[in-house]
């Protein structure tokens, strides 16, 4: 600093003073004026002024102090920061003003430092280059402004023109030896600033001053790829014509082909296609051009991309190819163009989904048929396990249903809510929907995972029309009385409302009356209509029926079929599966104090009977549970048959229980508040017998009567029928439910329970104390004689064995307090 002073002191001041340094001379300085002179002069500047001369030398070694200390030249404008801010003030009015003749006269007459700054570091110059004040750049390089001066964020007056767009300008400034690759703070140059904006002949200027059109920039980004993102045809052909590499793409990798096909430029796509750009390549996203082009719904790009013969089954990141984009959104034409060109049709993608649901899901009519005619698979299972109809079915598409029913698809595929594309038609009331499901065929039996039909799902909705489609078919009438798991039924959900569906339509069914009675051939329809009367709610159980037919009319067989048509109404084909219960819990700990028991008591020890009784509890849980999750969760019919084989006992040994220790509901109790809970319904048939019309034909309906009560044994159990008929357990009210049966109040099971304690009380302490004995010791010895002889009186053995027992009695700790010497 003292060497800057020291060199300032030999120079003119005026140009010092101008920026705020203090008058080393002492004298007073005058103050510049901005005010423009008199006699502008369009002519060149003249040579000049020894001031001017000597204020350029000043600023050009400032530049160099600063760069030998490592500072920047405006970390020494604290000297003159005043002075500094009015010398660049009064430029910056000038160029603002447009004022070519008054910046010159005050370049020409005033000490002008000429690279002052803003406070954002920008010179004179290139708030002139920004502007493209051409004349203004030329006088100001002439009087010494440096033309690669940067500002703050180090954009020089050339990538300030280049951004612009000023082509006389930036010309001006190469011609002045700009630095054509120069690049500001995030990496751009001149050419690129020129090829973002489009500036066709800016970017011809300096590819032919030598811009190099493969630098790259910030995220790795070229000029081809600005150009070719923002759709400057003529940019990018001039860029490929200087050598611009077009497979070159950013930090993802997504080259300028795909950025073009992703804004449809079908021009810039052409060219880069001619200059050999890859048709496959593969960017941000997994995006290749076919899929961005696709996406876009570009018709004439993807027919100019499939004429390339691009990888048509490119997977983008959610695993969806071209045909996948156009099936979604319903390009119907590019979908076809795809099709035409080998796509694959059943791709799935990272969700399962194929190109048939998504069409189906968006309700593309016209795109589900192309797909039907290249042979898609209608019953790929999607997402949540549903189809391609699921999904027509619950966006409501009544077309693309119709369409994809004559390609004969699954009607039963279930979701994971259980639902077939019945139930899913029902629950939106779709009765057109459900119309067509039926005329295929879907089964109208089918329950979801709370067990509904979809009559459930129709009398809950209250949709007369659905009820009425539904039951169309007299066989369907039996899922009227089909429980739920909640043990609704849809005609007890029908009756619990004031008017119901029902009433409305009974006696207005309609049959198909060509094809329902030609594949029924009138007997299904008789079967039907019997075991619906005798299925009636409402009629009082239990009912006894006899039914006949004549011998030798050949009708025998409705009889059987009359048997299977009820069996199906009550749902007896139905195996239950073992399910746990608070009776299970309670037969497993028995079972663990039984066996317990029965081990603690003959060794002694509390420790052995706690981990026997235990380990036994452990192990049947267990078992049960393995049983419970194989039957459910696995397909092994050893899982199955124990699950089915451990329901019926358990549910004998409940009723057994029910029996002897309940009383009957009423017959008009019911168990939810709101009535529809339904009772289960069974059929027991008894062997066929041939009556007869004399005398002995009593002793056939006696057979009939005894064969019956044998096939309620059967169904129900041996000791539960005889229990019954023993106890003949009564309903202690028409509407009341399950009771325990009492004597004296106390409930009986209650009285079996502390029976049983003391029982096993009793057991145990009998058992530890009532069978304890010791034999007494017997001291023996032999002489060699063999003779007998005694020391004493002789005492016979009955009396030896009195005197040990009462030593027993007497003698708590087994030893006897005398002892007494025997001899043999």
């Amino acid at each position: 600093l003292q060497l800057h002073t020291n060199d300032v002191d030999t120079v003119p001041t005026p140009a010092l003073l101008h920026r705020g340094l203090p008058n080393l001379s002492g004298s007073p300085s005058p103050m510049p004026s901005p005010r423009a002179s008199p006699r502008p002069s369009p002519r060149a500047s003249p040579r000049p002024s020894p001031r001017v001369i000597a204020a350029n030398t000043v600023n050009h070694m400032k530049r160099k102090i600063s760069e030998a200390i490592q500072l920047k030249p405006d970390s020494l404008t604290f000297l003159s920061e005043q002075m500094v801010s009015l010398s660049f003030k009064s430029l910056e009015s000038y160029i603002c003003e447009d004022n070519f003749s008054g910046l010159q006269t005050f370049l020409a007459t005033r000490s002008v430092v000429i690279d002052d700054k803003d406070e954002n570091g920008a010179t004179a110059l290139i708030l002139a280059a920004a502007r493209g004040k051409t004349d203004m750049c030329r006088e100001l390089i002439l009087h010494g402004a440096d033309v690669n001066a940067e500002d703050n964020d180090q954009w020089s007056a050339s990538i300030t023109a280049s951004k612009e767009g000023h082509e006389e300008t930036v010309a001006t400034l190469l011609d002045h030896g700009a630095n054509i690759h120069h690049k500001d703070m995030g990496g751009w140059t001149a050419l690129m600033w020129a090829s973002y904006k489009g500036h066709s002949a800016l970017v011809k200027l300096l590819l032919s001053r030598g811009g190099d059109p493969n630098t790259q920039g910030q995220h790795h980004m070229t000029s081809l790829v600005w150009a070719a993102g923002r759709g400057h045809t003529e940019v990018v052909h001039d860029l490929i014509q200087y050598g611009a590499k077009v497979n070159i793409g950013d930090k993802f990798g997504t080259t300028p082909l795909i950025w073009a096909c992703r804004k449809g430029y079908y021009e810039i796509a052409k060219d880069l296609l001619q200059h050999g750009a890859n048709i496959d390549a593969s960017g941000m996203y997994s995006w290749t051009p076919l899929l961005v082009a696709t996406r876009g719904n570009f018709v004439e790009l993807v027919n100019l991309l499939l004429e390339h013969r691009p990888n048509l089954n490119a997977l983008d990141k959610d695993g969806g190819t071209a045909l996948t984009i156009a099936c979604k959104e319903g390009f119907t034409e590019i979908a076809n163009a795809l099709l035409n060109s080998g796509a694959y049709v059943n791709m799935q993608d990272r969700n399962n989904d194929t190109n048939l649901i998504y069409a189906a899901r968006g309700g593309h009519r016209a795109v589900v048929e192309a797909l039907l005619k290249k042979y898609c698979d209608v019953d790929i299972v999607g997402k949540e396990r549903k189809t391609a109809l699921y999904w027509a079915v619950e966006k409501g598409h009544t077309s693309v249903v119709k369409v994809l029913l004559s390609a004969n698809p699954e009607l039963e595929h279930t979701t994971k809510e259980g639902d077939t594309c019945l139930l899913r038609a029902v629950k939106n009331k779709n009765a057109e929907v459900v119309q067509l499901l039926v005329d295929k065929k879907a089964r109208v039996s089918v329950a979801d995972k709370k067990g509904d039909t979809a009559l459930h799902i129709a009398m809950r909705g209250r949709s007369k029309r659905i009820v009425e489609i539904l039951l169309r078919n007299p066989k369907n009438s039996q899922m009227l009385y089909r429980p739920n798991r909640a043990g609704e039924t849809p005609y007890n959900i029908d009756l619990s409302n004031q008017k119901t569906i029902l009433g409305q339509i009974f006696g207005a069914r309609r049959l198909n009356t060509n094809e329902d009675n030609e594949n029924m051939l009138g007997y299904d329809l008789y079967s039907s209509s019997m075991a619906d009367i005798l299925s009636e709610p409402s009629l009082s159980m239990p009912i006894s029926v006899g039914l006949y037919a004549k011998w030798g009319s050949g009708k025998s067989f409705l009889i059987r079929k009359l048997k299977e048509e009820m069996g199906s109404f009550a749902r007896q084909w139905v195996e239950p599966l073992f399910q746990f219960s608070p009776l299970v819990v309670l037969l497993v700990v028995h079972l663990a104090l039984l066996v317990g028991l029965i081990s603690a008591v003959p060794t002694f020890s509390w420790v052995v009977g706690l981990a026997t009784g235990g380990g036994v509890f452990l192990v049947a849980t267990l078992f049960l549970v393995a049983i419970w999750h194989g039957s459910r969760r696995y397909d092994w019919q050893i899982w199955y048959r124990w699950s089915v084989a451990l329901e019926k006992q358990m549910s004998a040994f409940k009723l057994v229980l029910q029996v002897i220790f309940c009383s009957p509901p009423g017959a008009q109790w019911k168990e939810w508040k709101d009535g529809v809970q339904a009772r289960p319904l069974k059929f027991v048939f008894a062997e066929g017998a041939k009556p007869s019309s004399t005398a002995a034909g009593e002793n056939s309906v006696v057979q009939m009567l005894g064969s019956l009560f044998d096939m309620v044994e059967r169904e129900y159990g041996m000791f539960a029928t005889r229990f019954y008929r023993a106890f003949r357990p009564k309903a202690q009210g028409s509407s009341a439910p399950w009771k325990y049966r009492r004597l004296c109040g106390v409930p009986y099971i209650v009285i079996f329970f502390v029976t049983l304690v003391c029982l096993l009380t009793v057991g145990v302490i009998t058992g530890l104390f009532g069978f304890h004995y010791e034999t007494p010791p017997v001291k023996e010895a032999e002489e060699p004689g063999g003779s007998v002889s005694g020391s004493g009186m002789e005492h016979p053995i009955d009396e030896v064995d009195d005197d040990y027992d009462d030593d027993d009695d007497d003698d708590t700790s087994g030893e006897s307090s005398e002892e007494n010497e025997y001899i043999d």
